[in-house]
């Protein structure tokens, strides 16, 4: 009888113990550029290779102003609730125009300066994948501090 009682108190605690490791588990945490924000749903481009499309509304803890092209922080649970969504950057807008094309590193004339720009996972295309762009592109975007592009929109092909 003690034996079968000491069982049960373990699995009693046991248990719980498991399954809340597991929940939070499914739970994660993710970084990137928002694309959208509003009407009860935040869609970001994250750092994981993949966009999510997560629900929020009056329980979600965000902490500062959330825009579009924000890089953000949101922890996300298993349901596709965001439990609190953190800014972190608002990138300013540049132009240029592309010199060289280096894999993912674009150097391009912007104003007097040449800067070389980066493409990442969460970059967000308009107008011209990743792929096509070209030495000679005249483009607008959005850039972080870090030199990480939040978005890019072609302006023009062919400038000299």
């Amino acid at each position: 009888m003690k034996c079968m009682h000491a069982v049960a108190v373990l699995a009693s605690v046991v248990l719980p113990l498991f399954l809340s490791t597991f929940a939070a588990r499914a739970d994660e945490q993710c970084y990137g550029t928002v694309e959208s924000y509003g009407g009860g749903t935040v869609v970001i481009r994250t750092t994981k290779h993949s966009t999510g499309h997560w629900k929020v509304n009056a329980t979600t803890k965000v902490i500062g102003s959330i825009e579009p092209g924000d890089w953000v922080a949101a922890d996300v649970e298993a349901s596709g609730h965001v439990k609190s969504l953190r800014f972190e950057e608002r990138p300013t807008a540049h132009g240029g125009v592309v010199k060289k094309v280096n894999g993912r590193v674009l150097s391009v004339k912007s104003g007097a300066n040449i800067e070389n720009w980066n493409l990442t996972e969460t970059t967000i295309m308009s107008g011209v994948s990743e792929a096509e762009v070209t030495v000679g592109d005249e483009l607008g975007v959005k850039l972080y501090k870090n030199h990480n592009l939040a978005e890019v929109r072609l302006i023009k092909r062919g400038v000299k």
